[in-house]
């Protein structure tokens, strides 16, 4: 019987010290990731397992969902499991206004969120809700996700914009978006926009910031900021006439709109952030898949909306009875030349707005 008794006590033993080494649960219950060791960033030895939580505030499912729940399986895929994160939608764990201050405070590890969100923390951001940042043809979306995705990997663009985040402990692993640039949408075909005379009785509810209210008014309407749980009720109301947005989430959350005119009135991206402690707090080789990672989301990103587009353009036209309209170049040098004291407007309010509007005049992109 003590041979038994003794047996049974080395075998329960075992089983605790096997569970005192479990690393990581996919819930988030025991997050290696946050409690590892291994805070030099030194290599590992092969067999630690770490879990990152990942908020963002759209819903399961949407671009802004899919996009970096392909980002997490790769990590996943890559890292032969030592890599789990896992990820929140919908604000589950901090609310969409408070992702970058959630990931700073150690609420969450990693954040997928819009420059309008991190305008809000840095106004610098504020560069991408400019209008007419980079050139665009019509009937080539390539075209304009190529310039931009030229300008984000530009030392003096979107890396310069990283290493500025650096510095205020955030590390963005990519920037991307999972659209074409954005329009102004109207609820009704009497109020589409072509021109600053039928924009003056347009009120347009903007994505936030200091600068796409200006945009508005620049172009003759006046602007109104409404939460975007309310924007499809102020819409179908009458309270407002239309809205900023981009053609994939118009599509994606059925917003009653009958007119979309395409011109780049704001220019969003997305990036993946990690408070940067945390981010030296994991193994060097998975610090680097994580970079590495992050450079593929931006190429799949651009992919994906070069797959997607034209079928959600073609949806828009025929399923949602939505009017698509292409301003002649007459309209766009018109809308250009109304937004130019925006541009000003940037540079004057924005510390280092002047620094990177000179990097934009100097930026060449290969045609």
């Amino acid at each position: 019987m003590k041979k038994i008794k003794l047996s049974l006590f080395l075998i329960l033993a075992l089983v605790l010290a096997a569970c005192g080494n479990t690393t990581s649960t996919h819930g988030g219950e025991s997050n290696q990731g946050n409690n590892s060791n291994n805070t030099n960033g030194s290599e590992s030895s092969g067999d630690e397992k770490y879990v990152l939580t990942m908020t963002h505030g759209y819903g399961p499912d949407s671009s802004h969902d899919n996009i970096v729940e392909w980002y997490a399986d790769e990590v996943e895929k890559r890292s032969n499991g030592r890599l789990v994160i896992d990820i929140y939608p919908n604000g589950q764990l901090v609310p969409i206004d408070q992702e970058v201050s959630g990931v700073l405070q150690g609420q969450v590890d990693m954040s997928h969120t819009s420059s309008p969100n991190l305008a809000s923390f840095d106004p610098i951001w504020n560069f991408f809700e400019l209008p007419f940042t980079f050139d665009y043809k019509p009937e080539d979306p390539s075209y304009y996700l190529e310039q931009r995705s030229q300008f984000i990997n530009d030392e003096n663009g979107g890396q310069w914009f990283a290493k500025n985040m650096e510095g205020k402990g955030l590390t963005v692993l990519g920037i991307a978006y999972t659209d074409i640039f954005g329009s102004v949408f109207t609820n009704d075909d009497s109020k589409l926009l072509s021109s600053q005379d039928n924009a003056k009785t347009l009120r347009v509810r903007s994505p936030g910031g200091i600068i796409t209210p200006e945009t508005i008014q620049a172009l003759g309407g006046s602007s109104m900021t409404i939460s975007g749980t309310e924007a499809i009720t102020a819409l179908q109301q009458g309270v407002i006439d239309g809205m900023l947005t981009v053609p994939m989430y118009a599509h994606e959350s059925q917003l009653p709109v009958k007119t979309y005119t395409v011109a780049p009135m704001f220019n969003p991206v997305t990036t993946i952030l990690i408070k940067t402690e945390k981010f030296h707090s994991l193994p060097e080789d998975l610090q680097q898949l994580l970079i590495d990672t992050g450079k593929d989301y931006e190429q799949n990103a651009k992919e994906m909306i070069i797959n997607n587009l034209p079928t959600v353009l073609e949806k828009l036209e025929s399923e949602m009875g939505v009017e698509i309209y292409y301003p002649t170049d007459e309209e766009i040098a018109a809308m250009r030349e109304a937004v130019e004291p925006v541009w000003e407007f940037f540079e004057k309010e924005v510390d280092g707005g002047k620094e990177i509007m000179d990097s934009l005049s100097t930026f060449n992109p290969t045609q």
